[in-house]
């Protein structure tokens, strides 16, 4: 078996490695050190898929209750595969808008990379809380110092909304502990999961909130415009494939394990506000003509549809917004991607300023076409299997399902205009001399489109690392 703390030990040793390049000036590439760090972290996550994993505990306060406790319940796996591999994939984009300080770049990158690799794997609730704010605190640093010259505004939103999330699930996870004198995931549940009670509704409301914040969900969406599009692509890649998750997971502990009784009585006015987000990004989306902008109000609908599965109230559902939200981790970081390669090359992602690109770039609109029917949920693709699945588990609400799919027909209209405008028009743009994708690229967009593909015609593989039961 493979001890859980063995997944980040990698990116531990990464991040010394690193430090002693700069010390020593050693030639040694430094994302090579970050590559490697992060392979040994996928093959150590395969073979405890294969073997199975332990657990792990460091008592570091008894006073508190604070320890380094790591133990997989029936949520974390496919929210570790996503943590492990993700990031692997998108780190190569830091060539597009990373120009300088790259061995800083890479130490932040392993220590988000860390941070929520752990924060999945934790079963004591305020080391998961700890290691949140570690890799909040390093992305405000990456959005700011690698990203265009509205950078540090867009950062400085992002961290007062992300702190005031922070503040109220740690307020929560102190009224757990007071509540049931714990912040062990197993202890907690044993007192609260049939308990039902004003505090305890409290409790989630303040959970429910935050994870609004973190989605993002409309009204509380407002940091996300800015810290998407004035990010390095890479950042965008993982605030729009892995740090929207952040308040999902911690949402779904609270309706699966912890106050579950309590979060039904949230379920069909959250279920509503999801549903009029998911309306809203769809038509704000429509409205831009910048293709990064549209990819970041897409992912904003997602994730409120991901929130509609979520809050359900039942088991289909449930899983429906899970694989929503993973499918869409690989699917939105493809999409910057590209759009970083168009940047690159074009100078611009202003739609109308490019189109017809398909005759100068053909390997480009190859996987530009696969952004779009993932996204649009084509059978086939990932996102299918994840709407389906919570349009099943929301059936008897079927006013919100029309809404829903209202939502997405106005998204599939505003990806095949971007579509026509990109790839079949007639050929304009700034420069004329580009190049197709480069070989890192092409790995890199490959192995994106190959997860989204395999989920998609293989949705079980998935769908079978989901218990919810199992605390």
């Amino acid at each position: 078996m493979i001890n859980l703390i063995y997944l980040i030990l990698p990116g531990v040793l990464g991040v010394i490695a690193l430090y002693l390049k700069d010390i020593t000036h050693s030639n040694i590439p430094s994302k090579s050190i970050s590559y490697t760090a992060m392979g040994a972290t996928l093959l150590l996550l395969l073979l405890g898929t294969i073997f199975g994993f332990s657990g792990f505990n460091l008592a570091i306060s008894k006073a508190i209750d604070l320890s380094i406790s790591f133990n997989l319940n029936g949520i974390s796996l496919p929210f570790l595969f996503l943590a492990v591999l993700m990031p692997m994939l998108v780190l190569p984009s830091f060539k597009y808008d990373v120009f300088d300080k790259k061995l800083t770049f890479n130490v932040l990158f392993l220590v988000i990379y860390v941070s929520i690799i752990s924060m999945f794997m934790s079963s004591n609730l305020l080391s998961l809380f700890i290691f949140m704010e570690i890799s909040l605190l390093s992305a405000f640093f990456a959005i700011f110092l690698w990203g265009n010259e509205s950078s540090f505004n867009s950062a400085m939103k992002f961290l007062i909304f992300t702190q005031i999330s922070s503040m109220l699930i740690l307020t929560a996870f102190l009224m757990v502990f007071l509540y049931t004198g714990s912040f062990e995931l197993t202890s907690i549940g044993a007192f609260t999961h049939s308990a039902n009670s004003i505090y305890l509704s409290t409790v989630f409301m303040l959970v429910l909130v935050a994870a609004i914040i973190k989605f993002p969900v409309f009204p509380l969406h407002v940091w996300m415009p800015g810290a998407y599009y004035d990010s390095a692509t890479s950042i965008t890649a993982l605030l729009s494939g892995l740090f929207s998750k952040i308040g999902g997971y911690i949402l779904l502990l609270f309706i699966l394990f912890i106050t579950p009784i309590s979060a039904s009585y949230f379920s069909m006015p959250v279920m509503i506000l999801a549903v009029i987000s998911a309306f809203y990004a769809a038509f704000i989306a429509l409205s831009k003509k910048d293709l990064k902008m549209m990819f970041s109000y897409s992912s904003m609908l997602y994730m409120s549809l991901a929130l509609m599965g979520i809050m359900s109230n039942n088991a289909i559902g449930i899983d429906g917004g899970i694989f929503l939200m993973i499918s869409y981790g690989f699917i939105s970081p493809l999409a910057f991607i590209l759009t970083g390669y168009l940047r690159s090359q074009t100078g611009t992602t202003d739609m109308t300023k490019v189109g017809g690109l398909m005759k100068k770039v053909p390997t480009f609109a190859l996987f530009f076409f696969i952004v779009v029917f993932a996204s649009i949920g084509v059978p086939g693709f990932s996102n299918f299997i994840g709407e389906f699945l919570v349009f099943l588990g929301v059936f008897k609400f079927y006013p919100l399902i029309i809404i829903s799919i209202v939502s997405m027909l106005i998204a599939t209209g505003y990806y095949l205009s971007a579509v026509k405008r990109i790839v079949f028009e007639k050929f304009f743009a700034p420069v004329k001399n580009l190049h197709d994708l480069s070989k890192s690229e092409l790995i890199q967009t490959v192995a994106l489109s190959f997860v989204i593909i395999i989920l998609g015609i293989m949705p079980y593989i998935l769908i079978n690392s989901i218990n919810l039961g199992v605390v």
